[in-house]
């Protein structure tokens, strides 16, 4: 009854749920698995996981594996994943070591999260800031000009109280 429970949980996660051995071969896929990558179970059972892994990024594989081996769990590990179509994918894993009943490591569960629209919206909050600190500075950078000019003028007029008084926009504008 606790292993229908627990297959019933990982065939109906939001988040694709595979597990796999050392070797990367993938051992099993759950169906958010196929929504999100593309590929059946029948298709990636048996295969490695480097067929999800866009090359660039080949590396990061085995360095996953020898932090598990270390007894470590991969948490929240920002990368990339391809799709059946050639898309790349922004993914969070948190990997973790399976272990049988003796304890013994045998295998791994990989949990994968799209985070695209996560990214995108960190994009956009980003060029966002980017345009309005643009647009802020073009202004001020005028207003800057204009308050040392007249900064200029006053202090040749010799006039203490003018010279004060630019002072405080000129304090404002740095700020």
């Amino acid at each position: 009854e606790k292993s229908a429970k627990l297959a019933a949980i990982v065939e109906s996660s939001d988040d694709a749920i595979i597990s796999k051995t050392f070797e990367s071969v993938i051992t099993s896929w759950n169906h958010s698995a196929e929504r999100m990558i593309g590929y059946t179970e029948a298709a990636m059972v048996g295969q490695t996981i480097y067929k999800l892994i866009p090359k660039k990024r080949h590396q990061e594989e085995p360095e996953i594996l020898a932090r598990l081996k270390n007894g470590e769990r991969v948490e929240h590990f920002e990368t990339k994943r391809l799709t059946k179509d050639g898309r790349e994918l922004d993914v969070s894993l948190t990997i973790s070591p399976i272990k049988d009943a003796q304890g013994n490591v045998i295998g791994l569960s990989k949990i994968a999260r799209d985070i695209t629209e996560k990214k995108l919206e960190e994009q956009r909050k980003n060029d966002f800031i980017g345009m309005v600190s643009h647009e802020l500075k073009t202004p001020l950078t005028s207003l800057n000009a204009i308050v040392q000019l007249a900064t200029t003028k006053i202090t040749s007029e010799q006039n203490p109280f003018l010279a004060s008084s630019v002072e405080r926009p000129n304090i404002q504008v740095k700020k």
